[in-house]
């Protein structure tokens, strides 16, 4: 009888697939093991860095801060700022970054600018913390999860600064001028007039007592109506305070002209006026010529406003300002012009200043003593002097053939600043005159009036004791806060972070 022959326990019979599986498995395992150590060394730390962009000691209702989040390859995964002390705590940034792939979110960092409001975020005054927790996709960080990366010791405080007027000119027109005296609490770091968008800086320092200040302030041809000044001061931490300034303000119509550009303008001197200026000349005459009448305006205009910055803490002058002799007026301040070409409109701009003509290379001369801020080239003004007569009034004279004055150099009333002439947009020998405060045009006719000074400046500032000794070295009364890390103050480009939540904060984010 035959038997069937099986495998035994004591079989010698070998699994199937012999010694090469087992190599093959444990080359899987250690490749397995070797790409988790890559991965999790390729992800690092699975903490992110951050860095403090611009930053202050005091947090009140309207504080800037500005952070750096770097994650690495593995990318954020999450960011969140709060604000903790006294036993509370409020959120100001909360944003969650999405994986885009195994590999993580891919934003290896990004910056945020926030505007923090501690009075939202519920905390009260007194000692407290800004708190930076954050995330990446690491594998370390996957399993660690959120953890704080920084602690910034502040301050809460959230009362504006006291500030009260004290007088202010009796009386302004559209267009016009005005002074206003305030007493504002120490802790102010600026202060002065708002109309609408507009600001006026002023200053303390100028008067015996530290807690006056003084602001001198357009009263914008182009503001909606009412005009409605305001006082306003600001602290460290960016709580402000405003109050009504009790101004009657006169309204009134500006002229109008309409101006036919000469065929010989358009093809000499707009092209002139583009070469000199660095700017490209478009084929089109009426292109080239609104080039110059808009775009190189506004760029001349914003470069006369950035020159205004600067100004002596007090009048460099006594009295009226003078006329240029033997001058007749032209077209004047604010007037509407309607150009055209060829007999169809092209453009409209308003006239910011007064042309004053005489003889042909006149004696231009300062109008004020006062501290030359620019001589030269000034874009659709051409050859130009500005001169600083403190708090922030500044005259212009444009068109010049040549100039005679260096920057830094005090000229006294009547000295020879150039002589007239047509350079820049100009189509005749005549001298373009702008009175400015702060950049801002104003009327010049009041300023040539005596009894306008005495009635309706010289009061105020004769309303209290002048500060002994003060001293007329131009500064800016409105100086932009310091960063507090590389000399920077934010981060400077992007737009809010979709998703993010911030009910104390406003802010943008950049990569």
């Amino acid at each position: 009888m035959k038997r069937d022959r099986g495998i035994g326990l004591g079989s010698s019979a070998r699994p199937s697939g012999g010694p090469g599986a087992g190599r093959l498995l444990g080359t899987l395992v250690a490749a397995l093991a070797a790409g988790l150590v890559g991965w999790v060394a390729w992800g690092g730390s699975g903490r992110p860095g951050a860095e403090v962009l611009q930053s202050a000691a005091i947090v009140g209702r309207a504080t800037p801060l500005s952070l750096r989040i770097d994650a690495g390859r593995a990318g954020l995964r999450s960011v969140d700022v709060r604000l903790e002390g006294g036993g509370a705590a409020g959120t100001l940034l909360s944003r969650e970054f999405p994986a885009e792939g195994p590999l993580g979110s891919g934003v290896r960092d990004e910056c945020f600018d926030l505007v923090l409001d501690a009075g939202a975020a519920g905390v009260p005054e007194g000692e407290a913390r800004i708190v930076v927790r954050a995330s990446d996709w690491s594998a370390l960080g996957r399993l660690r999860g959120p953890s704080e990366i920084l602690s910034i010791p502040v301050t809460v405080d959230v009362a504006p600064p006291a500030l009260t007027p004290v007088t202010v000119t009796s009386m302004g027109q559209r267009g016009g001028s005005a002074i206003v005296v305030y007493r504002v609490a120490p802790d102010a770091v600026r202060s002065g007039v708002e109309i609408g968008s507009r600001r006026f800086p002023g200053r303390t320092g100028a008067f015996a007592d530290p807690a006056l200040g003084v602001a001198l302030f357009s009263l914008p041809w182009d503001a909606p109506t009412p005009i409605q000044p305001q006082v306003f001061a600001e602290d460290a931490a960016g709580n402000r305070a405003r109050a009504a300034v009790a101004l009657p303000v006169k309204e009134r119509r500006f002229p109008e002209e309409k101006i036919e550009v000469t065929t010989t303008f358009m093809t000499v001197k707009i092209p002139e006026l583009l070469e000199r200026n660095g700017m490209k000349a478009p084929a089109d005459p009426v292109e080239a010529y609104l080039a110059v009448n808009r775009d190189l305006r506004r760029r001349s205009e914003e470069r006369l406003r950035e020159i205004g910055r600067v100004s002596a803490p007090r009048f460099l002058f006594e009295g009226a300002f003078v006329q240029q002799p033997d001058t007749a007026v032209g077209s004047r301040f604010a007037e509407r012009r309607h150009y055209s070409f060829g007999g169809k409109p092209i453009d409209e701009q308003t006239h910011l200043g007064t042309d004053l003509a005489s003889v042909k290379l006149a004696p231009v001369v300062a109008s004020a003593r006062g501290r030359v801020l620019w001589a030269g080239d000034l874009g659709i003004y051409g050859n130009a002097v500005v001169l600083d007569h403190g708090l922030g009034l500044e005259t212009l004279y444009a068109h010049l053939t040549d100039t005679a004055v260096a920057a830094g150099q005090v000229v006294e009333k009547g000295a020879t600043l150039g002589r007239s002439g047509q350079t820049g947009l100009a189509g005749g020998d005549h001298l373009h005159y702008s009175t400015m405060i702060h950049g801002q045009h104003v009327d010049p006719v009041e300023w040539w009036d005596g009894k306008w000074f005495r009635d309706r400046i010289a009061p105020q500032l004769a309303s209290a004791p002048a500060a002994p000794n003060l001293g007329d070295e131009p500064s800016d009364p409105d100086p932009a806060p310091a960063a507090t890390s590389g000399g920077r103050s934010g981060c400077g480009r992007g737009t809010a972070p979709d998703g993010a939540t911030a009910p104390a904060a406003t802010g943008r984010a950049a990569r």
